[in-house]
């Protein structure tokens, strides 16, 4: 027998007296952060409630740029005066080239030619409000579509918080969990080799050290320190107004707004694509001058109108492209509105399940640290000697809870930063109420 175990009694080597003084050191230790005098609560150091977080993603350098330029555009378009200035000269170089069949009269040796013409229906003045509104709208699409980038990259970036808030706390909780099963590691070994016990109980406390060292391995970037504070993890449950949520995912969802204007910009261009876009009527005034050999020279203006209609069904059939393009959009609206119907009640459902697996983790947490109170208070009243390796185990256990909880908030945080993607216009919070646990007291490092 040893002094690991109840009952045990042997003269104590140096190996076995330095194991029992690193045991009750390490107690003492674990049960001051555990039973703290002074219990501090770090929620508004260590956690911010998750349905507090607003993902700022305006970019006021785009928006001005964006506004410039719808602005540049509509200024193109009212500049469109439709006058059109042309003129041509040229010169006959002489009888000796081909033949002339004009009277003398009318023969002339060079002319010059100058004509002002004005296109009427391609100037600004016809169609004026549904081509400044096409502008407008394919404005508001870019803006739209940067708004969404930018939501997602501010997702992503409080993600990476929640991730850096869940390596300090899980990695202040690892490094005494890696302590303990350090020493309960020497002390198994010590025993394997001196009190002829099997070598499984060993095993399994050298895989659990790698498994926790593993863990530690994948977080411990920032070289974070163990945890000063064991009494607990500030925890909360997360209720969501799912109806209010889901109604105004309808109304403002960015993609759903995106399909919206889209087919706003395909109607606008149904009713800026009439007949007359294509046809051309354009009075013209022309000055032309002509240099005759044997008589004087000559000039004349000619006053008229001039057009061009096209004879085919092509504004036709673009209409009813554009008809059918808007009817496709309808129904990949209805298909988006239930794709992002499915993705948020799965998310609601995660965030549920979250919850109940923060609260019966708190539960057990708060349970164990009871026990651990109690159990301490056992071991200090006791006669004779007890097993420190079950005691030692006892503490783990707790450990092990703490390192859920770390988890679960972790996965809940992400999962509310999920659902903001959803939202247009408002944050999280507004949909959101927290409730904390009782007692809501935090790992610290």
């Amino acid at each position: 027998m040893c002094l690991f175990a109840s009952g045990c009694a042997f003269s104590q080597t140096d190996e076995a007296g330095q194991l029992l003084r690193d045991f009750e050191s390490r107690f003492a230790e674990l049960d001051s952060l555990i039973h703290p005098a002074r219990r501090m609560l770090v929620e508004s150091n260590d956690h911010s409630p998750p349905g507090s977080v607003v993902f700022s993603h305006s970019d006021e350098a785009f928006q001005a740029a964006l506004d410039r330029r719808v602005a540049a555009e509509t200024e193109e378009f009212r500049s469109r005066t439709g006058l059109q200035l042309t003129g041509q000269a040229y010169y006959r170089p002489g009888e000796c080239f081909g033949t002339d069949d004009q009277e003398a009269v009318s023969r002339y040796g060079g002319k010059a030619q100058v004509e002002l013409r004005w296109s009427v229906l391609q100037s600004s003045l016809v169609r004026r409000k549904g081509q400044i509104n096409e502008i407008r709208i394919r404005g508001e699409i870019d803006r739209l579509i940067y708004e969404s980038e930018a939501l997602d990259a501010a997702v992503v970036r409080h993600k990476a918080y929640f991730r850096q808030r869940h390596d300090s706390l899980l990695c202040g909780v690892l490094r005494h969990r890696i302590c303990n099963l350090s020493l309960l590691g020497c002390a198994l070994d010590y025993l394997l080799r001196h009190e002829n016990i099997g070598s499984d109980e060993l095993l399994n406390i050298l895989n659990e050290k790698a498994e926790a060292e593993r863990k530690l391995a994948t977080v411990d970037r920032e070289c974070y320190p163990r945890s000063v504070d064991l009494s607990g993890v500030a925890t909360s449950k997360v209720i969501i107004d799912s109806a209010g949520l889901l109604r105004h995912i309808r109304e403002r969802q960015r993609a759903l707004m995106l399909l919206e204007l889209r087919r706003e910009l395909l109607e606008q261009q149904e009713a800026n694509a009439g007949y007359w876009s294509k046809a051309d009527i354009a009075p013209f005034l022309r000055y032309s001058h002509y240099t005759r050999r044997s008589l004087r020279n000559s000039s004349n203006i000619d006053v008229g109108v001039s057009f061009k209609l096209p004879i085919s069904a092509r504004t036709k059939r673009e209409k009813q492209t554009l008809r059918t393009k808007r009817e496709l959009l309808f129904a990949m609206r209805n298909r988006e509105i239930e794709r992002i119907t499915d993705e948020v009640h799965f998310i609601l459902d995660d965030i549920a399940r979250l919850n109940r697996s923060i609260e019966g983790e708190y539960a057990r947490c708060d349970e164990l640290r009871r026990y651990l109170l109690r159990r301490g208070e056992t071991y200090s009243n006791r006669i004779g000697e007890y097993s420190r390796l079950a005691r030692m185990k006892e503490y783990d256990e707790y450990l092990l809870c703490l390192e859920k909880i770390i988890e679960y908030r972790f996965r809940q945080d992400c999962r509310i930063a999920d659902l903001a993607r959803y939202l247009a216009d408002e944050p999280i919070l507004k949909f959101c109420r927290e409730e904390m646990m009782n007692q809501p007291v935090g790992v610290r490092q």
